[in-house]
């Protein structure tokens, strides 16, 4: 589930540093002051006054991933599916294998060390605890484990996914903006024959394209991951001819087809089993985020604490349908 996460390290750092002092010969707690986790110079910090700022900095977050996990535990609890520990680990090494594969940009092999000081910075980037990211982590086994339980495929959505991955390609540039002062700047720099992958850099808002001048990795026509809409804009055009503003939901688009990329000669049965991974590995994460949105607005859940309360009801309003919660 993406949110906005706080960082929980610190409380981590404490918590060690509390079992140092606490088994370091300090003076014990007085009895009043049975309710302490720590004592500074003399002075008690209570277990309750921690647990009311954790409550009050994470406590909506981390009741929303447990909340998700229960949510995904019941369903194979009714199913009668059994989620092992192998499983729990089978969704690290898949998150692990995206965010850091075996080898880097360079072909460089990757210690499991770097791969798991990724893992890390990823997780800091993101204000995920260790702790909060193995909770997604056998949350995502259990769904796995659901939507499996009744995933077919038949022949007919292989070949259209071997299209996808085979069939003839389209190499498109695009400016994304999302209001129209944004769309005249760029139509006024592109009329002055201003250089299209400058423009994106300059004045695209889509922040993992911009920085390649917009470039877009080669997709197919049947390719779902991008809007109908501009996939037949991009397949109707010439190479180096740019599209008039397209609009897609809250955003304009203007594409500049770069070239487009002939079929390989490859034959279906030589690829079939790479096909129906492929499949696989876009279609069940895809069908997991809709099962736990499924469950989730479902769900009776009866929030007891009085400030969460409030928070939840105003996440729900906001929130749902959910977030993806496939990945860190």
């Amino acid at each position: 589930m993406q949110m906005s996460w706080v960082r929980l390290k610190a409380a981590g750092a404490m918590a060690a540093i509390m079992v140092v002092l606490l088994g370091a010969g300090l003076p014990a707690a007085r009895a009043q002051d049975g309710d302490a986790v720590v004592i500074v110079n003399g002075q008690p910090i209570s277990r309750t006054r921690m647990v009311e700022l954790l409550m009050e900095a994470r406590g909506l977050e981390l009741m929303q991933q447990l909340i998700v996990l229960e949510l995904a535990k019941e369903e194979t609890r009714r199913l009668k599916l059994r989620v092992t520990a192998d499983d729990v680990q089978g969704e690290y090494e898949r998150a692990l294998a995206r965010i850091a594969p075996t080898v880097d940009a360079q072909g460089q092999s990757l210690t499991a060390e770097e791969r798991q000081k990724a893992l890390e910075i990823l997780l800091q980037e993101k204000g995920l605890s260790l702790t909060e990211f193995k909770i997604g982590m056998e949350r995502n086994a259990h769904l796995r484990k659901a939507v499996e339980r009744e995933f077919q495929i038949d022949d007919a959505t292989l070949r259209e996914e071997f299209a996808r991955l085979y069939g003839e390609k389209a190499e498109v540039r695009h400016i994304q903006v999302g209001d129209v002062s944004g769309l005249h700047e760029a139509l006024n720099r592109l009329d002055k024959n201003n250089d299209f992958a400058d423009v994106a850099r300059a004045v695209s808002q889509n922040p993992d394209t911009a920085p390649n001048g917009g470039l877009l990795p080669p997709f197919a026509f049947n390719d779902e991951t991008l809007a109908p809409v501009l996939r037949e804009a991009a397949f109707s055009m010439k190479p180096g001819e740019v599209s008039k503003p397209i609009h897609v939901g809250a955003w304009w688009h203007i594409l500049k087809l770069e070239r487009r990329l002939p079929s390989p000669d490859v034959r279906f049965e030589d690829v079939r089993e790479q096909v129906e991974r492929s499949l696989q590995d876009r279609v069940i994460p895809q069908q997991m985020n809709r099962l736990i949105t499924t469950l989730y607005q479902k769900a009776d859940v009866k929030v007891l604490d009085t400030a969460l309360r409030k928070k939840y009801a105003q996440f729900v309003k906001e929130s749902l349908p959910m977030q993806p919660v496939v990945g860190p």
